[in-house]
């Protein structure tokens, strides 16, 4: 089967064929941010170009229930709140799989990535936002209302000081982080990979401000730690390819946790196996295990 795979993030949409497990063709769009329809005629254009599909498997942000495809609440693309995919298939004239861009992320990590052989573990994805995937006892975990994972609306700091900004969504947030650092130098338009530079070469106020990044979301693993005791957390998104990233995350946990007057367990910290790819496995992994 040949099925059209999509990665919908708040930037970009990543996008594959998928073919006996294989990924070809293989692409990116910018994500339209005001309305669903224009979201759709990018949807489709994409698909114009694509022969012989069989199907289509989604990842996206927010909560959702897979089996109705019905999307609640569309993350940070708020024009799919309460958005019946029914409708898209009408539109495209094809089946489609739906699933949280996080449990993606997850599903393809514990099906031929890092996760294998763990039996209590999360995937956390770094981007516009930041996404949770639970795995318990070998499973991807949903929760009772379908939210589990979504730590991105988890309040790190004072609401009633920081409003939205106080969400690990927003301190997590690799743009924002770009941004925070950019305006401290002064410095317009920069982006991650100049920025990231800035941070290796140990630029003061930039090193400065990505520390302070690293132990806040440290804190927050720890509080998932406490609830969840996870064996491994494998962190994804297209950063985690940054080794500068990667070492900054692992060096602020070591710090976090010698400072406790006892040693107190926690997580394996991991790249995941397919980094910014991860998404896209999981959607069409989810799609095949569905089908069957």
């Amino acid at each position: 089967m040949r099925i059209a795979t999509f990665d919908v993030g708040g930037t970009f949409i990543k996008y594959c064929v998928m073919q006996d497990g294989e990924m070809m063709e293989t692409g990116k769009v910018s994500t339209p941010r005001d309305t669903q329809e224009n979201f759709l005629k990018t949807i489709g254009q994409v698909l114009s170009n694509m022969e012989n599909i069989e199907g289509i498997a989604f990842s996206l942000p927010g909560a959702m229930d897979v089996d109705k495809k019905y999307i609640f609440a569309g993350g940070t693309l708020t024009y799919n709140n309460r958005t019946d995919v029914q409708d898209w298939e009408k539109r495209f004239g094809l089946p489609i799989q739906i699933e949280n861009d996080a449990r993606c992320g997850a599903i393809a990590e514990l099906k031929v990535g890092n996760m294998q052989g763990v039996s209590n573990g999360l995937v956390i994805t770094f981007g516009t936002g930041v996404g949770g995937g639970i795995i318990i006892n070998g499973s991807v975990y949903k929760g009772s209302h379908l939210i589990a994972g979504e730590i991105s609306v988890i309040f790190a700091k004072n609401e009633k000081e920081l409003g939205s900004k106080a969400l690990l969504g927003a301190i997590g947030s690799i743009p924002n982080l770009v941004k925070k650092i950019a305006d401290a130098r002064g410095v317009e338009n920069a982006d991650g990979s100049a920025v990231f530079e800035w941070i290796k070469y140990k630029e003061p106020i930039s090193l400065g401000i990505f520390k302070e990044y690293c132990e806040d979301v440290v804190k927050q693993f720890h509080n998932i730690q406490c609830l969840l005791d996870p064996e491994r957390i494998c962190i994804g998104g297209g950063v985690s390819e940054n080794p500068v990233f990667m070492q900054g995350i692992k060096e602020a946990v070591e710090k976090f946790y010698s400072a406790f007057p006892i040693r107190f367990p926690h997580a394996d910290i991991q790249r995941c196996k397919f980094c910014n790819d991860a998404n896209l496995l999981g959607a069409y992994y989810h799609y095949m295990d569905y089908i069957n």
